[in-house]
């Protein structure tokens, strides 16, 4: 999936998403734009992970995701890397 095939809606937290990766020193991968996708579909919002809804504490570039992207080199839902 590309950006381009994303909707509006889509687009902006694709862009948002983006923003905390360079915020934080990490890079994204091709799988954002369908994290991105998820997300609105779920109505989740930055705060929540899409992969582990019920953990308070995580979220994209969350101090647990980027711990997690640093032990390991990418966060679970594997939008983020070192």
């Amino acid at each position: 999936m590309t950006y381009e095939e994303l909707n509006d809606e889509e687009q902006a937290m694709a862009r948002f998403m983006v923003a905390k990766a360079l915020a934080r020193g990490v890079k994204i991968t091709n799988n954002l734009c369908n994290v991105a996708k998820a997300r609105c579909r779920l109505g989740l919002d930055i705060t929540v992970c899409p992969c582990h809804k019920q953990d308070k504490d995580r979220g994209c570039i969350s101090a647990k995701c980027y711990r997690e992207i640093q032990e390991t080199g990418h966060c679970s839902c594997g939008c983020f890397e070192r």
